[in-house]
């Protein structure tokens, strides 16, 4: 799998990376979880598996934002603004150059401007109250005011940002309002631009330039930071560490927690208090014997809780069923008693004799009673002897029922109950327990049943029963009691258990959190290392390259720049080479190298592609800096200037020096301020590049000592170059106004091939129409036709007549066509 340090965002580069670790499951799934908020790792902290999140769409791609340009800053009793003054801009990449005396009013654009766009102004930040109270001028007969007019891609007359300031009213007590042509007032917050300010400020001071390097380490690590998107790697990993703090004080709470649970159960004389410490005194507790402990129920080798428990359940028999085995014994007892006297026994014999008589009977018919020799035992014998035998069968049968019911109902009272139970032979009056009265109670049931006189059992058995059943009753209340007090006494103690126990399974948990968390966040901070590095690189690399620039005679090499350290030690690693020594640049570069070093590491992360401002406002850069690297800020400028409008702010003369002679294109506009704070804005001859390119030519019509051959293609050139950059200029000016993309005018103007199809892109918009000149040029100025002809001509060494008068009239025609 390929990475793209650049392409893919610091959430896919976590991915990709963390795809082709070893780093453990559980870690790589808090990695992952942490990509996805705050709530996902809460989940997964909480044990649910994380989702993956959802690849990038391999058409989505970051658009630029809309650009902005500054128009016009107009000032009203501001700083060293009294009446009111403007610095008109031309909306569009290319470098301006404002210069004045110090005093003149000059900064006070800039201060301005940053002012109205983001609230605030870094050169009175951590300045004593008194810089911020002298922002109002002391010569303004109006109300303080500030005009920004922006020029915005795409918006035919673009926008403007104002403040206002009652009077008497405070710095931070303005009225701002964004007002969009077309558009009903806004908010400046509309803008939207409070995060890009962060990113890539556009503005910079000369304090704020040697800030950049001599403030605090983590503020230009952060800044870095920011711009290239790395916060959120630091959010990720802030978000990580918060959790491992988190889970790391909630493994160390059981333990914390443990010396009270422990002191508590030394104290408490119950039996489970003892065992509870057994389960904790191993290197790591029994969680689940501690779980059995902390129950309601004591345990059943309690010697002392036993026999309370015994007696608690010691329930006799319901009083009905007595009742009614009682009955029963008596009518037994009845019938026996009934059948007293009669001769059963006789009975029972005799029955057996007429029996074998009868059996004699039905062997031997009609044969006398061979024991007595006597009656015949004829018929009517053997039926008076076969009733006989039937009554006295009967009366034996019901005896002996009448007894087995006795002997079986006596069986069953002595089965009702067992034998007095230990339990109540135990003395158990220290736990408010006096079973004396049950014990002799249940002993005297025990006596009346083991009675051989039946009539005796049934006489007393339900009298002894409510006797025992009285007595038991206050014994089984109290033994309850007790046990609710022994209870009651464990109950909390079985509560801390249980809240301990849940304290230690979450500990245990978040232990083993912590270890993949401490695992995440050490890959990260590695993995994150790289990732800043790589992002850095490209930023490194054009830092480097305008230090190469500015550098100019300078004997130091900017080494590799890095992103170094975490947390309080972050900060930006500058090494450099003097004379081929290494060293740390902050100790080793002068307070100019230093602030070219600045201005090095500004440039690039303020012209990034994504940031909204296509302007740069730069105060006083030169201070400070040798005349060899003036002229490599100039050219630095001017290759920012390409791509960016440019606007510095200069005292020093050395700055508009440099970009004459190296005859780069810029506007320089001069700031002078008279009485009563009344400050104009003029422009400087020598700082227009068309201008400049006509002094030339007038200088050159003018030198007798060149040939004439030589001296027309060369003036009839500076004047093509003339028409053709005041042209460039006006087709820009006007695209920008109507709303035209700066790239598809760029685009235009380098199909315009030559001065004629130039001209006609800029007077009739189109390169083509160059056949349709005349009526233009000749609306233009009355010498348009011949300028531009002799410009042509010249170029190529085919021209007579006056250069002088031809440089003269080409001045007017370079007027009025600036005139967009």
């Amino acid at each position: 799998m390929s990475i793209d340090p650049q392409a893919d965002t610091v959430d896919q580069l976590i991915l990709d990376h963390l795809d082709q670790s070893d780093l453990p499951e559980p870690a790589k799934d808090l990695v992952i979880a942490a990509l996805l908020g705050g709530e996902e790792l809460s989940s997964v902290l909480g044990g649910a598996a994380p989702r993956r999140p959802a690849p990038p769409s391999p058409d989505a791609e970051a658009l630029e934002p809309i650009g902005t340009y500054l128009a016009s800053i107009e000032v009203t009793g501001f700083r060293g603004i009294g009446p009111t003054a403007t610095l008109n801009l031309v909306p569009g990449p290319g470098l301006t150059i404002v210069t004045g005396r110090n005093g003149s009013g000059k900064s006070s654009f800039a201060e301005a401007a940053e002012f109205a766009l983001t609230g605030q102004n870094k050169r009175w930040a951590g300045r004593s109250s008194v810089w911020q109270e002298g922002w109002r001028n002391l010569h303004a007969t109006e109300s303080p005011r500030i005009h920004v007019r922006l020029g915005v891609e795409g918006h035919r007359n673009g926008a403007s940002v104002e403040c206002n300031w009652e009077s008497g009213a405070g710095l931070d007590d303005r009225t701002s309002f964004l007002q969009i042509s077309g558009d009903r007032r806004q908010s400046v917050a509309d803008l939207g631009w409070d995060q890009p300010l962060e990113l890539y400020r556009p503005f910079l001071s000369y304090s704020e330039l040697g800030g950049l390097l001599s403030g605090r380490p983590s503020d230009m690590h952060d800044s870095l930071h920011r711009i290239l998107g790395l916060g959120r790697l630091v959010e990720i990993e802030n978000m990580l560490k918060t959790a491992r703090r988190e889970m790391d004080d909630r493994r160390k709470l059981a333990a914390a927690q443990l010396p009270e649970l422990r002191s508590t159960l030394a104290s408490h004389p119950d039996l489970r208090a003892r065992r509870a410490e057994q389960a904790l005194s191993g290197k790591a507790a029994d969680l689940d014997a501690l779980a059995a402990l902390a129950t309601v129920e004591e345990p059943s080798t309690d010697t002392t809780s036993v026999p309370l428990r015994q007696l608690d359940v010691l329930d006799l028999p319901e009083r009905d069923g007595l009742v009614r085995e009682v009955e029963r014994l008596r009518g037994a007892l009845q019938q026996i008693d009934d059948l007293a006297g009669t001769p059963v026994e006789q009975a029972r014999a005799l029955a057996k004799l007429l029996g074998d008589a009868l059996r004699h009977y039905h062997r031997h018919p009609g044969q006398p009673c061979p024991v007595c020799g006597g009656r015949t035992l004829d018929e009517a014998w053997a039926e008076q002897a076969q009733a006989q035998l039937h009554q006295l069968t009967e009366r034996a049968e019901r005896l002996d029922e009448a007894h087995e019911v006795e002997r079986e109902s006596r069986r069953v009272l002595r089965s009702w109950l067992p034998k007095l139970p230990p339990v109540l032979a135990l003395d158990l009056g220290a736990e408010g327990v006096e079973s004396g009265d049950a014990r002799v109670a249940w002993q005297h049931w025990d006596e009346l049943i083991g009675s051989a006189d039946p009539h005796k059992i049934a006489e007393g058995v339900l009298v002894t029963f409510d006797a025992l059943a009285a007595a038991l009753q206050p014994v089984k209340a109290a033994a309850r009691q007790a046990l609710e007090r022994r209870q009651a006494a464990w109950q909390p103690v079985a509560d801390q258990i249980r809240a301990w126990i849940d304290t230690g399974q979450a500990s245990r948990h978040a232990a083993q959190v912590f270890a993949a968390l401490k695992a995440a966040v050490t890959w990260l901070q590695k993995i994150g290392g790289k990732i800043r590095n790589d992002k850095l690189a490209p930023v490194a690399a054009e830092a480097t390259e305008i230090w190469n620039t500015l550098r100019q005679e300078s004997n130091v090499d900017l080494g590799p720049i890095q992103l170094a350290g975490t947390g309080t030690s972050r900060r930006v690693d500058l090494k450099v080479n003097v004379d081929g020594v290494p060293g740390a640049a902050l100790g080793m570069m002068s307070q100019g190298e230093l602030h070219s070093l600045a201005l090095a590491l500004f440039l690039p992360r303020a012209t990034m592609p994504e940031s909204p401002f296509r302007f740069l406002v730069i105060d006083d850069p030169v201070q400070s800096m040798d005349p060899t690297k003036v002229y490599g800020l100039a050219k630095v400028l001017d290759q920012v200037a390409k791509h960016r409008q440019v606007i510095v702010f200069t005292h020093d003369d050395r700055l508009p020096a440099a970009v004459r002679h190296l005859q780069l294109d810029a506007r320089i506009r001069f700031v002078s301020r008279l009485a009563q704070s009344q400050v104009t804005v003029t422009g400087d001859a020598h700082g227009d590049p068309a201008r400049r390119y006509l002094d030339d030519a007038m200088a050159i019509a003018r030198d007798d000592d060149l040939a004439d051959e030589v001296r027309r293609p060369v003036v009839c050139n500076l004047i093509r170059d003339a028409l053709e950059y005041t042209c460039h200029e006006r087709i820009r000016t006007r695209d920008f106004r109507a709303g035209r993309p700066i790239a598809e005018t760029e685009a235009a103007i380098s199909e315009a091939q030559g001065l004629r199809a130039t001209l006609a892109l800029a007077l009739l918009s189109d390169h083509r129409r160059a056949g349709e000149l005349k009526e233009p040029l000749e609306r233009l100025h009355r010498a348009a036709r011949r300028v531009v002809a002799f410009a042509n001509r010249g170029a190529h060494g085919d021209s007579s007549g006056d250069l002088g008068g031809l440089v003269t009239d080409a001045r007017a025609v370079v007027g009025r066509l600036s005139q967009s």
